[in-house]
């Protein structure tokens, strides 16, 4: 079975070859995998090779299919090893993340209890809890009234230009749709190679 609070202890001193998960360490599958997959060759063929006309244009195209093939097995290999891993990180994440929300809930409610008491007390003079150096200390920590710039927003249209930032999603989104004017933005077609790998 997987250890990972021993692959926890690897990470952290950077031991990554020595984590072992499926009975061999990282380091031992990548020798393995070097052994069963020299990419040598495919690397020196590929960069010598030189498209002059159509069959080295065929060749070359085959090729790099045959490198996509590939890098997809390889692919569904390492998700095979890693899913079971991936499923167990996002179930303990979802659970600690259900106990981080109600534990923060907690904190901000005593907090903003505790703002509204010391508001009160201020208010009336009757400051006695908090001392002049504006500090409450018991066994677990402290409280501090301390004073910060903070900013809301009053008037979007009126924000300078380098405080906002570029959603380039969105305008990924509206060209796929069929936007082709912008103001601002230069909207046209590029030509571009794509390739299809046979099953």
């Amino acid at each position: 079975m997987f250890d990972f609070e021993q692959a926890n202890e690897a990470i952290k001193k950077n031991e990554v070859m020595k984590i072992e998960a499926g009975g061999m360490t990282v380091g031992q599958a990548q020798q393995l995998l070097s052994k069963k997959l020299d990419l040598t060759p495919l690397i020196s063929r590929a960069s010598e090779h030189e498209v002059v006309n159509e069959e080295n244009a065929s060749q070359a195209l085959s090729m790099s299919l045959q490198a996509r093939k590939i890098r997809k097995q390889l692919d569904e290999t390492r998700l095979s090893i890693v899913r079971p891993h991936l499923d167990f990180q996002k179930a303990v994440n979802k659970i600690v993340k259900e106990y981080e929300l109600k534990l923060e809930q907690i904190e901000n409610n005593l907090k903003n209890k505790l703002d509204e008491y010391l508001k009160q007390a201020s208010s009336t003079n009757n400051s006695s809890f908090i001392s002049k150096s504006r500090e409450m200390l018991v066994e677990d920590g402290k409280l501090s009234k301390v004073k910060k710039w903070v900013w809301e927003l009053e008037d979007e249209q009126s924000i300078p230009r380098e405080y906002l930032t570029l959603d380039e999603k969105k305008i990924d989104e509206a060209v796929k749709q069929g936007i082709r004017n912008i103001p601002g933005i230069k909207i046209f077609e590029k030509e571009e190679i794509t390739m299809r790998v046979k099953n």
